[in-house]
Parts: structure tokens; C-alpha cells; sequence
């Protein structure tokens, strides 16, 4: 499983390395507390840093109304890998899988998160 992470410096996909622990959504947070169970939990697999300002509020701008940019797209075409993906946004997710080539699905559990 991966996870996208959408920050101001760029887009950041996760390696989950324990499945099992995100079975209960409303606990996650505890597996973030500390910088070294998140090593626990997550791995940085790629990141993809906005060349500038303007692409990160372009990247944003979308984001706000649940559409990926085309650097999102491409970067999660290149890195997905059939991999199930977690998105937080669940319309985000939906419009990822329904438009991306890769074969990843959303996590739905992610949704609540």
C-alpha cells in the first residue's frame, strides 16, 4: 500500500511497511506520534518537489477542488506499480481512479483518516 502526502514543497508518496496497523483508522495517529514509529510505519518511495511558487499554488488551487495536477498524475503514474493507494480526499482518490492508467485503487478506510 501507498500513501500520497501532499505538502507545499511537493507531492510525497509512502511506502506503507505495515499493512496490518492502519486496520483501525481512528487509532493511526498514535503510529505518528514520534518521528521513529513513523519509521515504523512508512517509508518515503518518491517525492516530487514543485519547481517553483507558482506551481505549488497552481497544485493547490487544484487540490482545493479535488483535482490532480498533470505532474500528479504523471508522478503517480510512474510510481504506482499496481499498488493499492491511500488517498485522504476522497474525491481526489475517485478521480484518480478513474483517470490514472496505473492500476491502483483508493483506500477507502484512508477516507476518515
Amino acid at each position: 500500500m501507498l500513501l500520497l502526502f501532499e505538502t507545499a514543497a511537493g507531492f510525497a508518496l509512502f511506502k506503507v511497511l505495515d499493512e496490518g496497523k492502519f486496520s483501525k483508522v481512528e487509532d493511526m495517529w498514535q503510529h505518528f506520534a514520534s518521528p521513529e514509529s513513523a519509521r515504523e510505519m512508512v517509508k518515503l518511495k518518491a517525492f516530487n518537489k514543485f519547481d517553483n511558487t507558482a506551481d505549488a499554488l497552481a497544485a493547490a488551487t487544484l487540490l482545493i477542488d479535488s483535482k490532480p495536477t498533470k505532474d500528479l498524475r504523471k508522478f503517480l503514474r510512474t510510481h504506482c506499480d499496481g499498488d493499492v493507494l491511500a488517498v485522504a480526499d476522497s474525491k481526489l482518490g475517485n478521480i484518480i481512479k478513474e483517470k490514472l492508467i496505473c492500476s491502483s485503487n483508493l483506500d477507502y478506510n484512508l477516507r476518515k483518516w
